[in-house]
């Protein structure tokens, strides 16, 4: 296993648990004591992760983008409720915006057989649509690598001048601090417009993200309607949230 790749997988590890032992990421990725350190320090250099005292291991407190195909395998029944129930929302007729959040791309195969057209930013997300028969429309700029989505002033623009029914946005993480967060601030934007041109908008957030905060503050915590698989018990007095279940 290459080191970027071993080190992509230590950051999925601990995107599944708060602390993880040195010892059991030996064990997990089959390497030495010696290999190990070279990818914590790596790690920890880029500040994505911090090194604990005894031998553990957690997220750095700014929590750190994973690529898209990472995120499909992280929560993954708890995101297919959140997506089944979004996708029951969507009516014949709507023209509907979907970010390239890892939860919309789930609600592809619930969206089949449906008389809509899709708008979206996600390289994934079109591939899918299109094999799936889903009438679509690709906004283009230019690539980022993690998302695997198009950003910047191309699809700023380009999106400005569409309107939907509904749009489906996923997010980084959420509090009641900091409200809703995500990475960067281009996609910022981006959710910004879908949100402004959206006649109703959602949020898909599963309840791990509850606590992360990232970058930039997308909207605030009750502002929108939220798709969660499991209610925080400190958010219970918010209306907002739809329960998916």
């Amino acid at each position: 296993m290459i080191p970027a790749v071993r080190q992509e997988k230590i950051l999925e590890l601990l995107s599944n648990n708060e602390i993880v032992s040195t010892d059991s990421l030996i064990k997990e990725l089959d390497v030495s004591v010696s290999t190990l350190r070279r990818d914590l320090m790596k790690l920890e250099d880029e500040k994505k992760i911090t090194l604990l005292h005894g031998g553990g291991v957690r997220l750095s407190q700014k929590a750190t983008e994973l690529n898209i195909s990472t995120k499909l395998e992280l929560n993954k029944e708890a995101k297919e409720r959140i997506a089944r129930k979004a996708a029951s929302l969507v009516e014949n007729g709507d023209t509907i915006f979907m970010d390239p959040s890892s939860t919309t791309y789930l609600m592809i195969p619930f969206l089949a057989g449906k008389d809509i057209t899709v708008v979206t930013n996600g390289i994934s997300h079109i591939n899918q649509l299109t094999a799936m028969d889903i009438p679509s429309i690709m906004v283009g700029g230019s690539i980022k690598k993690t998302t695997n989505s198009c950003i910047g002033p191309i699809t700023e623009s380009t999106l400005k001048t569409f309107y939907f029914n509904k749009c489906f946005l996923g997010a980084s993480g959420f509090s009641i601090s900091s409200g809703i967060t995500n990475h960067d601030i281009h996609e910022r934007v981006i959710k910004l417009l879908a949100l402004k041109n959206s006649c109703q908008p959602y949020f898909l957030l599963d309840h791990t993200k509850y606590g992360v905060i990232t970058m930039v503050q997308v909207a605030s915590l009750e502002e929108y309607p939220i798709l969660i698989d499991e209610i925080p018990d400190d958010l219970k007095d918010y209306n907002n949230f739809i329960l998916c279940e």
